[in-house]
């Protein structure tokens, strides 16, 4: 898929209490304030196998699909590629606000792993790229480093974040186990499971407004 745009990311654990100090870190190298976003999402994992075609052999890799409101817009994305690589292929639609629960119960019905969890975020910008600081409620936080890309640009990119990472003094995860180990915290201490029963997508509805991921 050569054609489509790769969302580069690089990310790894901050502490709370230090969000101050990287603020002003971020200031300093340049980085404007750009907002601060308030996102609840549905989250559902699992397998896509590509179907064999001419000339082209069988393929198998991860999918990440999220319902999700931020600031009151809902969106449905598709992320596709292992989920602790930074260079996974998005697709993002607008939907209505009905829509994405329409959605959220179709593919929490699927048998995927799905999961609803709300972080609230602040969002800084030098050119084009984004550094974001992510907070769940109960008080987990991690940095991410994007730039939207493409496979012509990808490896230059990805150099890019990763030095920037280093100038700000960022530790980053560099392996599958450190990514999935506080993906692991965040699903014991904030997310909860979903299903796409009435009753999931009730508890859905109250989080974005619980949360004020739902206002705009």
């Amino acid at each position: 898929m050569p054609h489509l745009p790769i969302e580069l990311e690089i990310r790894g654990e901050i502490k709370s209490q230090d969000i101050p100090d990287i603020i002003l870190t971020l200031k300093k190298a340049g980085f404007r304030f750009v907002n601060e976003t308030r996102r609840t999402s549905l989250m559902s994992f699992g397998d896509i196998t590509s179907i064999p075609r001419q000339g082209m052999k069988t393929t198998t890799t991860q999918v990440d699909v999220r319902c999700r409101v931020t600031n009151g817009k809902p969106e449905v994305v598709a992320k596709i590629g292992l989920t602790h690589v930074a260079n996974r292929t998005e697709i993002t639609q607008p939907v209505s606000s009905k829509d994405v629960f329409l959605f959220a119960r179709m593919f929490g019905s699927m048998g995927f792993f799905s999961k609803v969890g709300s972080k609230r975020t602040k969002n800084f910008k030098k050119g084009d790229v984004i550094i974001s600081l992510v907070e769940s409620p109960s008080g987990l936080a991690y940095i991410e480093i994007e730039k939207m890309s493409d496979r012509t640009r990808e490896k230059k990119d990805l150099k890019e974040l990763t030095t920037l990472a280093h100038q700000i003094g960022i530790r980053l995860w560099n392996t599958r186990k450190q990514f999935l180990d506080f993906c692991d915290q965040l699903t014991l201490r904030d997310d909860w499971e979903f299903h796409g029963t009435d009753k999931d997508i009730k508890r859905l509805k109250q989080e974005i407004k619980q949360t004020g991921s739902g206002k705009r």
